[in-house]
This record gives structure tokens, sequence and C-alpha cells, in this order.
């Protein structure tokens, strides 16, 4: 007998600092996602280059805004996403990053057939720094992944990640606020979920855009 899952309803959590010209980039891809069961968290660290006024034009239900001074740990901002964030699976998405509109059709796919608690996909990588593009391909999940991680780093991106709730809910799961991982938060989040044992699903399917610049 097949197991009936409760429905798939994504938050994406957006957090965001003076970054308008990329947002409206990435928003507009998330809000053209083929699946259409989602809301979206925009966490905005007191911005001053239109971002508010951007969002309250937009005038879309789907989407939530929240005003944060997060002090440069951009945890925080993701962390008060999670808090007001309704679905049952939860998405990240940086502001200057951007998703294909299959994205969460093919991760809801992933979900109803497979057992996992963190799903993260391939990225086209766009360095404008450098004036390269590549595709990376993440993971991939191995047994004992938490000391795997510990062994080689991190395997994930945050942009192409997505988080069961109820996993982290449970489990009392958050990004670090502390200041001595502000650029570490990522992989400290991921490695406490490894620790839970979690099972992570790497797909192969370049989902999205991940931009290097200045």
């Amino acid at each position: 007998m097949a197991v009936k899952r409760k429905k798939v309803f994504f938050s994406i959590i957006i957090p965001t600092y003076n970054m308008l010209k990329f947002l409206k980039k990435a928003l507009n891809s998330a809000l053209k996602q083929k699946y259409k069961h989602f809301e979206i968290i925009v966490v905005d660290n007191n911005s001053r280059d239109g971002t508010e006024s951007y969002i309250h034009k937009l005038n879309d239900k789907r989407i939530s805004y929240y005003k944060i001074n997060n002090k440069g740990v951009i945890g925080k901002s993701r962390n008060l996403g999670i808090k007001k964030s309704k679905g049952n699976w939860v998405a990240f998405l940086d502001a200057d990053d951007q998703w294909s509109s299959k994205k969460l059709l093919d991760v809801n796919k992933a979900i109803l057939s497979k057992n996992f608690q963190v799903a993260c996909s391939s990225e086209l990588i766009i360095d404008k720094i450098n004036k390269t593009r590549k595709i990376w391909h993440y993971g991939p999940f191995k047994k004992n992944f938490y000391e795997f991680l510990l062994r080689y780093g991190n395997k994930l991106s945050t942009s192409s990640t997505i988080v069961s709730k109820n996993f982290i809910k449970i489990n009392k799961i958050l990004f670090s606020e502390k200041k001595d991982f502000a650029n570490f938060e990522d992989y400290d989040f991921f490695l406490k979920i490894s620790k839970k044992n979690a099972i992570f699903h790497f797909i192969k399917q370049v989902h999205g855009k991940h931009l290097f610049h200045l």
C-alpha cells in the first residue's frame, strides 16, 4: 500500500541587503515556478535601495516581507524566515541567485517518491569576476555523512537546498547566529542536520544559477 503523504507546500526564504537589481531576478525566478504551492518570505536587512517599496508594489499575496537588523549575521535573517514559514519544506534562495522554473516541480516529485530530509540540485555557476561559466554537481551522499562533511568540507549550496521543516523543528536546528560563524553558517547548518542522521538527496538536474560577483 502506498504511503499517503501530506501535500508539499514550500516556503522560499530570500534574505537580502541592498541587492534590488539582483533580487528582482531572484523573485521572478521563484514566482515563475511551474509547481504553484509555495510562499516567498523576503527578509530584508534594512536595505536602502528601494527594496521595500518594490516588494509592496508587486502586491503579490504569495510574498511576505520582513525587515530585520541582522548586524551582519545572515543566519539571523534565515532563521526569521524559518520561524515565519508556513510550509512543510523550507527552501533557501539567496538574493543574487536564480532558479529554473522546474525547480520545485522536480523536487516535489522526488519528495513523493523517495525518502529524504534534504534535497540539493546542481547549479550553473556564473563567475562574473573571472568571466567563466560551469556546472557544479553537489554531494554525493554517503554513510556517516556527518564525518564525510567534516573531512571534506561543505558539499551543498544553500540556494540549491530544500529541507524538511519537520525534521529541523523536531531536532531544534537553526542557522548559527554567532558572528564567528558568519561566513560558514550554511556549512554549520548542514553539519547539524547530518549529525542527526538526515538523508540527503542530490539531484543531477541543473535547477539554478549561482552568481559570483563584486
